[in-house]
């Protein structure tokens, strides 16, 4: 079993802190993403998983030495990453605090800990008109149930700049095909509603006219010989593997599913649309999220850069 290094001998011991931590949170999404952060922990620490580590020796030094660790091995992590692992020691932290094997004091200076400062632009690139179009053109060619699912796929994530988790969570009884009102559970077990027009809501409908109207997943698995299991939810992995198909199929090699919500939000800036509804639309906590997707700004300081004039005498 591993300990945590470096730490001061203690009685206690907690293999189960990790896992009572990660089930207290009401999101799967956000389960999943602190599973990975302490997986994470783990292998820093040498262990094959979450319970071979003895949370009960977690204090505030050798939490401070995994996230030194952790940027050393990672030199260019955003400092947003680094604070998620920050947040699921604390997480663990206060299950071994309320399990009784981490006394006030230590878990009281563990919380004392700050994020890293700084930020990152977004990650991934704006799709373009025209490659939204080759998408679409591409994918709606394929009349198979797969190709039906996939152009709905595709249209919603365009239209909704939904997370991909947030697209395979979606249930029937979460649709309203009349108004094209969705409801959609995000991070933080927070339900916002979004809605579909012209296109996406027609690929929508044709793919449950497909797929049949029984309630369970919108997005459901798909044999090869086109049987489709309406009871079987995609995963965020097989979402993954058909955005990054049909991509190719249109010839676009560097499409990421992130980059369609981050061309939502552009796209929706540019129309004129406020800050705080763009927010509300995408599910951000705050508009301060929202800004880092803001590409007017670039394009002012582009204009501005052209202002200066060098003079070039060189080739």
């Amino acid at each position: 079993m591993t300990e945590m290094i470096p730490y001061h001998q203690q009685q206690q011991t907690d293999y189960q802190a990790a896992t009572a931590y990660l089930a207290s949170l009401k999101s799967a999404v956000g389960r999943r993403g602190m599973l990975s952060q302490l997986r994470r922990v783990a292998r820093i620490l040498g262990a094959p998983d979450i319970d071979a580590v003895n949370w009960a020796t977690l204090n505030a030094a050798n939490v401070r030495a995994i996230l030194s660790r952790l940027t050393d091995e990672n030199k260019n992590l955003a400092p947003a990453s680094i604070a998620t692992m920050l947040n699921a020691l604390k997480g663990v932290a206060r299950a071994c605090w309320e399990r009784g094997t981490l006394d006030t004091e230590t878990y009281q200076r563990i919380r004392s800990i700050r994020p890293p400062a700084g930020s990152r632009l977004p990650a991934g690139r704006d799709i373009d008109a025209g490659e939204r179009l080759a998408l679409m053109q591409t994918t709606a060619r394929d009349r198979t149930p797969a190709g039906v699912r996939d152009a709905a796929i595709l249209a919603m994530l365009i239209a909704t700049g939904m997370r991909r988790a947030e697209l395979c969570g979606l249930r029937m009884s979460d649709v309203d095909l009349q108004s094209g009102k969705l409801r959609v559970l995000g991070k933080g077990d927070k339900e916002r509603t979004v809605y579909l027009r012209n296109g996406a809501l027609r690929y929508l409908r044709d793919w449950l006219s497909v797929r049949g109207y029984e309630p369970g997943p919108i997005f459901c698995r798909i044999n090869k010989a086109g049987r489709i299991f309406p009871e079987g939810a995609l995963s965020t992995t097989a979402m993954h593997k058909i955005i990054t198909k049909r991509a190719a199929e249109a010839g676009l090699s560097d499409i990421t599913p992130h980059d369609f919500r981050r061309t939502y939000a552009g796209e929706l800036l540019d129309a004129g649309q406020d800050i705080a509804t763009v927010a509300a639309l995408l599910g951000h906590a705050s508009v301060t999220t929202t800004a880092r997707y803001d590409r007017r700004g670039e394009r002012a300081k582009e204009a501005a850069a052209a202002c200066i004039s060098v003079p070039y005498f060189g080739g």
